[in-house]
């Protein structure tokens, strides 16, 4: 096999940089890819037969393979697509180990290729070419998902947020011309499709994480207002549209939940999904405590040592630094923030003017301790002694968050009192954070709300399963087979079990295969209940279904009892058929009255006399828009049992995708539809008035007298908002 791959693979290296022919190219990408993943299968086995890792010299071909397909297709936009296809699917194996150069190569060379489209004349944009825009957008948002390592390298998240800041502003701020500030820069994106993908590509960099845990965050962003019913407290959810396209929810927590600080509760519904936050507020950095209490009481005994009146060495005595505990856990840092210069490094860059610093202070302690000694000794009067102010038990947490974040800024009340008037022309003003109150008792408010819940922006695919036994020509044929198991292919029953995770359908919080029924709020002890064995036959969309998820993506399996004529989702109905009997013409096993039916794509799966398993697509299937859609799986291609599962897999998310991306053409997006449902809500609900004061008593929770003297007050918020820090939880 070694010298088989040493000749095939040069073999298909030259055919692929010799072909002209789109067509044959796109059977190449998908034969190539085939090829990479059964040499990773044959290194991982012959590394667990003999306990020793050899270089590869298969390795150099594919990594020569994964360029050169990059390259192939940017002077066609459908041999791109597919392209791109084929670079997901190797990139998102786990078996297809390539060096992080390589990917980061590839990185470079397609953020590349968005800047030379993007800047093409405008009589060159069309429609195919923004969609191969929108779908290198993607196809990096997936790269650095499954290559979070690309994020360490300074370059690389240099180019991404070029890219980023071209695709939704038009321009780069380092141009050609020079430098072009944000206050000078003027918005006119390609498209609003591409703006979109771009800002969908920040997000994700903003958000992603080296370690990931899906099921709790797929599980956590379907949390909504009803899990947080139980919370011992009065206060109700305050919404508040941010900006024009954000809704924000927040609640004030109980004063003991954050040992005595304030907390809030926070739901940010946005353009790219849902996300819950608890807020807490507190004084002293959370990084080394003990080491922060230790240099506190550090300091206090060398003040004691240092003042001589009893009195104050009283005062400081009675002074006790209390360890402030986090509310849940700590929150990990995304990758892009590690990005951030560290206090060393610019301590070694501005080492120059340190040492200066260093120099004056030198000179001023002795200054400064001649100074208190004069006063201690000039000091004969006995002042009362003082006592600190009563700790504060009602916090307005909301006002605290608004005004921490600029919310409540001069600049946005003035947007929220003039917004008619608003100068448009003042280009700094479009940075001003603009805030407006929604009226959440309104008629019909929260079911708004969960409908705008029910967009989701992530993919969301469904395969059907069927099998077809020998002399049975329909798929209404099939649903009788699956009450014995016993007469079916075991490789069939290995194929299915290998597709997801078996999950309830009542219990569970994502993509079911059916938008009536995904989606929901899903408590925590339901989430984590464990059901009884299911059999196949339970796995029928309604019960149970096989599910699997990342970061972008859903996707739902199952085998139906009965066949649907519904059509009236706009998502590709992709079946998968075992066919004991190979057919030529895969849509002839389609019951009859379902060739008025659009976009319904068959894989089918023949298994052979060698144990090898043969693939075969419908018209469908095979091309979307002139182009192989179904990547990493050809028709007449012929797979082993240990990477079918995975192929088809990947067949269905390219399918899907692919559909989505046709769809974006004539259609409007999810992120589209939700920002007009947040539009909508915002022109509904928002609470229209003309009163600062009016304004602030709508927000904040004034439910405390004010019995103290004023300056007692006065130095109680001092103390509440000097030196505050928030700190998110997730």
């Amino acid at each position: 096999f070694l010298e088989f791959r040493l000749r095939i693979f040069p073999l298909l290296l030259g055919a692929l940089q010799t072909e002209q022919d789109i067509v044959n190219a796109q059977s190449l990408f998908g034969v190539i890819r085939l090829a990479c993943s059964l040499a990773a299968h044959y290194e991982r086995q012959q590394e667990q037969t003999y306990a020793v890792i050899r270089q590869d010299p298969a390795a150099e071909y594919l990594s020569h393979a994964v360029i050169l397909i990059c390259d192939k297709g940017t002077n066609d936009s459908q041999l791109f697509l597919a392209a791109l296809d084929t670079l997901i699917s190797i990139v998102t194996d786990p078996i297809c180990q390539l060096p992080i150069d390589i990917w980061k190569n590839v990185l470079k060379r397609l953020c590349t290729f968005i800047d030379i489209q993007l800047h093409r004349s405008p009589k060159d944009h069309t429609r195919e070419m923004h969609s191969t825009c929108v779908a290198t957008y993607n196809t990096l948002i997936t790269l650095i998902i499954e290559r979070p390592i690309l994020l360490d390298d300074y370059e690389n998240l240099f180019k991404l947020c070029e890219i980023i800041e071209l695709g939704i502003s038009g321009e780069k701020a380092q141009s050609f011309d020079g430098l072009v500030f944000k206050k000078d820069k003027e918005f006119h994106p390609a498209s609003q499709r591409v703006a979109e993908a771009a800002q969908y590509l920040m997000f994700v960099l903003f958000e992603h994480k080296a370690v990931l845990h899906l099921k709790n965050d797929i599980c956590r962003n379907w949390l909504d207002e009803s899990t947080f019913e139980n919370l011992m407290t009065s206060s109700s959810f305050k919404y508040f549209a941010i900006n024009g396209n954000t809704l924000f929810a927040m609640k004030e927590l109980p004063h003991n939940v954050n040992n005595g600080m304030p907390a809030i509760i926070l739901l940010c519904r946005g353009l790219f999904g849902k996300n819950v936050w608890t807020l807490n507020f507190r004084h002293d950095p959370i990084l080394n405590p003990p080491i922060q209490i230790h240099k506190s009481n550090e300091r206090i005994m060398n003040e004691n040592e240092k003042a001589p009146s009893p009195r104050i060495t009283h005062v400081n005595n009675d002074q006790k630094d209390k360890l402030l505990t986090t509310h849940g856990t700590k929150n990990e840092r995304t990758k892009s923030e590690l990005s951030i210069p560290t206090l060393s490094s610019i301590i070694k860059r501005d080492e120059e003017k340190l040492n200066l610093f260093r120099a004056l202070k030198v000179k001023q302690i002795p200054i400064e301790e001649q100074a208190i000694q004069r006063a201690h000794i000039s000091d004969e009067k006995l002042f009362s002694e003082c006592k600190p102010p009563e700790r504060q038990k009602h916090f307005e947490s909301i006002r605290l968050f608004l005004s921490h974040y600029g919310f409540c800024s001069l600049d946005s009340m003035d947007f929220l009192m003039n917004a008619k008037q608003w100068n448009d022309s003042k280009s700094f003003n479009r940075f001003q954070s603009q805030i407006q109150l929604l009226d959440s008792n309104a008629e019909n408010f929260m079911d708004d709300i969960k409908n705008l819940d029910k967009i989701s922006p992530t993919l969301y695919c469904t395969g059907q399963i069927y099998y077809l036994k020998k002399n049975q020509n329909t798929l209404l044929e099939s649903f009788s087979n699956l009450k014995t198991l016993e007469q079916l292919n075991p490789a069939f029953l290995k194929m299915v079990s290998q597709f997801g995770s078996v999950v309830e359908v009542k219990h569970h919080c994502g993509w079911t295969g059916n938008v009536e029924t995904s989606w929901k709020t899903v408590s925590l002890t339901q989430s984590n209940t464990y059901s009884k064995t299911k059999t196949f036959a339970d796995i029928n969309g309604h019960d149970s279904i096989l599910y699997w998820a990342d970061l972008t993506t859903e996707m739902a399996f199952y085998l139906p009892h009965h066949f649907s004529m519904d059509n009236q989702s706009s998502e590709m109905r992709i079946l998968i058929v075992w066919l004991e009997d190979f057919h030529d013409d895969l849509d002839s096993v389609l019951p009859e009255q379902s060739s008025k039916l659009r976009d319904i794509s068959i894989i089918g799966i023949h298994p052979l006399k060698n144990h090898l398993f043969r693939i075969s697509l419908n018209s469908t299937a095979q091309r979307i828009q002139s182009a192989c859609a179904s990547i990493p799986l050809i028709d007449g291609m012929v797979l082993p049992i240990h990477i079918l599962s995975f192929f088809l897999r990947q067949s269905v998310h390219s399918l899907s995708r692919r559909k989505r991306l046709e769809d974006s053409q004539s259609s409007q997006t999810a992120y589209s539809l939700r920002k007009t449902r947040i539009t909508k809500i915002i022109e509904k609900y928002q609470n229209r008035t003309d009163n600062l004061d009016e304004f602030f008593q709508n927000i904040f929770f004034l439910s405390t007298p004010t019995t103290k003297t004023t300056k007692q007050t006065t130095h109680a918020e001092s103390t509440t908002q000097s030196n505050s820090i928030i700190n998110v939880q997730s």
